[in-house]
């Protein structure tokens, strides 16, 4: 399955690894440790000193993050929307994966196995473009086998929702935008992976194993009043809630392989947006919900591609030998 391409995402990647999955096409994150009540203070990892490069020019369509292994490892990229201009965000022997932007587009939070497990990190971003390395924010610090992965935004940027591995299985957990006030909001011994927040800020969609299958959830931000969105006996996994807070596009493989799906917020009128051979996920919204971008394997290996809301002129943007996955649109 997609998450976890070895590298490429988190709790989709753990929980393939919990349940034979791997990354961008078919990927399944990895865990959080177990946050405390009195977390340490974020720590400064201190690195090389960044040389700010000219900002990328946005083509008019906006700036898209990814993660990709052209490198030799999975680090962060960016590039304009219509493909164009791409350079590396981060440069780091570690696994990078997982970028989700700020609203206001001056931070990137991440996930990182820098300190050797998975752990969120964030970084200011130099001239519009580039993760300030020199100076990342750690804001967990779990061990192996208690990974955290797969954050999200709240729309004021003031917190940070996330999926932390718990023994067997994953929840999600809650901070602060500085690593503080650490809050779990989940709790049971299934999976609970890849949280998007409402754009109102009142909810958080996600998929959870809890009803033996993989399905989509939503949740009150506070963590109260669970309800499932979806029920078919295939895997339905990486949500992602449209700036409009009307729609919630999911990946699915209930028509025999991973595939882009399309819902109301309710979880009713269900629409099929992608079909074909290869294994499409990970969709991203455009700010201005006119588009999705997403990672497809169906022209041999994972690759970056964007499509129109309803599915139709899908383009590729990125065409390399590696892996690219997990895109994120700056807001």
């Amino acid at each position: 399955m997609h998450h976890r391409h070895t590298t490429l995402a988190a709790l989709v990647w753990v929980a393939c690894a919990l349940a034979a999955c791997a990354a961008p096409a078919t990927l399944a994150p990895t865990a959080t440790p177990r946050p405390t009540s009195t977390p340490p203070a974020p720590t400064r990892v201190p690195g090389p000193t960044a040389t700010p490069w000219a900002p990328l020019s946005g083509s008019g369509g906006g700036l898209i993050a990814f993660v990709s292994t052209r490198s030799g490892n999975s680090d962060l990229w960016i590039m304009n929307a219509d493909g164009s201009d791409l350079r590396p965000l981060t440069a780091h022997p570690a696994q990078d994966g997982w970028p989700r932007w700020s609203r206001d587009g001056g931070h990137l939070v991440f996930q990182s196995t820098r300190d050797g497990a998975f752990n969120l990190y964030v970084a200011d971003i130099l001239g519009g473009s580039q993760a300030d390395e020199g100076n990342l924010a750690q804001l967990t610090s779990g061990t192996s086998g208690h990974d955290n992965w797969e954050p999200a935004w709240s729309p004021a940027g003031t917190q940070v929702v996330w999926s932390a591995q718990q023994g067997g299985g994953s929840d999600l957990f809650a901070m602060n935008a500085d690593g503080s006030g650490q809050q779990r909001l989940t709790k049971n011994t299934a999976i609970d992976g890849s949280p998007d927040w409402s754009p109102d800020g009142k909810q958080i969609v996600f998929f959870s194993s809890r009803d033996g299958n993989w399905e989509i959830y939503v949740i009150n931000a506070d963590g109260s009043s669970a309800r499932r969105l979806t029920n078919h006996a295939a895997r339905d996994h990486s949500p992602a809630w449209s700036p409009d807070g009307e729609r919630v596009a999911f990946v699915s493989a209930r028509d025999g392989n991973e595939e882009i799906y399309l819902m109301d917020a309710e979880g009713g009128n269900l629409q099929r947006l992608t079909d074909n051979p290869g294994q499409d996920s990970y969709p991203a919204w455009s700010p201005d919900g006119k588009r999705i971008a997403f990672s497809s394997g169906r022209d041999g290996n994972q690759e970056i591609y964007v499509m129109n809301a309803d599915g139709s002129e899908p383009v590729r943007l990125t065409n390399n030998a590696a892996e690219d996955h997990t895109p994120t649109w700056l807001p």
